[in-house]
């Protein structure tokens, strides 16, 4: 069914275009997009463009992940850390990560650490609240258990606490990868002159529809192997943890 319902659309969208019943010229054929994909990589700057967007990415969700994690781990430890950063958490997650952009290029200028910063914040909210949820729902016979088999402070944390938290970690990670990855674009089809969103908005320009609808495409296939790719190395590092899937 994964792959039946999507090739199923894709042929209707490629025979109502062969037959104009929608306009060629708006929604082209998949066969002419996958022909402007394949144009894009072997002839034109698709392959470039694609590694900027990956290298901003990288760059953002680095930013995000290595004190989101961190500090969702003291927040679920420590109350007081808690109280005191909660609030700001509460503010700031609903407001659009895009809108940060404007008063980002005024503090860093219009150029790469304020496209990178705001793909950074927009995952590092997602991925701290689901560490301190992964803290805060865990079973707290765990750590009776584990305090009785004299596991104590930084012991406890290693052997009880983190494991406990990692699968809300990885889940907090996959969302925010999304997330990131959904600004950078957002950002790159706003102010930047370079990476897929760019292309997006350059071909919309032109009407040039085939490369829109190829980068487009090429964004969800980023989008989709990058979050795979966090969930096979969460089933690789989690062997213990039970798939509800295969109940």
């Amino acid at each position: 069914m994964a792959l039946a319902v999507p090739l199923g659309l894709l042929a209707l969208w490629e025979l109502l275009a062969r037959l104009a019943v929608v306009s060629p010229r708006y929604f082209p054929p998949p066969s002419r997009v996958s022909t402007a994909l394949v144009d894009g990589f072997t002839e034109g700057d698709l392959g470039g463009e694609t590694l900027v967007t990956l290298t901003r990415l990288a760059l953002a969700f680095a930013l995000a992940a290595v004190p989101a994690v961190p500090l969702g781990l003291l927040m679920g430890m420590v109350r007081p850390v808690r109280e005191a950063v909660e609030p700001y958490i509460a503010v700031l997650f609903p407001v659009p990560k895009i809108a940060l952009l404007p008063f980002l290029m005024i503090l860093l200028g219009v150029g790469e650490p304020a496209f990178v910063l705001t793909g950074a914040i927009s995952a590092f909210f997602q991925i701290t609240i689901s560490t301190l949820a992964g803290v805060q729902t865990m079973d707290p016979r765990l750590l009776d258990v584990g305090r009785n088999y004299g596991a104590h402070g930084a012991r406890l944390f290693t052997r009880v606490i983190l494991p406990a938290a990692l699968p809300a970690i990885f889940t907090g990670l996959r969302l925010g990868l999304g997330l990131a990855l959904v600004a950078i674009v957002a950002v790159e089809f706003i102010a930047a002159k370079s990476g897929l969103g760019h292309l997006v908005y350059r071909h919309w320009q032109t009407l040039s529809t085939p490369q829109m609808y190829g980068a487009f495409a090429l964004v969800g296939a980023l989008g989709l192997l990058l979050t795979r790719g966090l969930r096979a190395l969460q089933a690789r590092m989690l062997v213990w943890q039970e798939d509800p899937g295969r109940l």
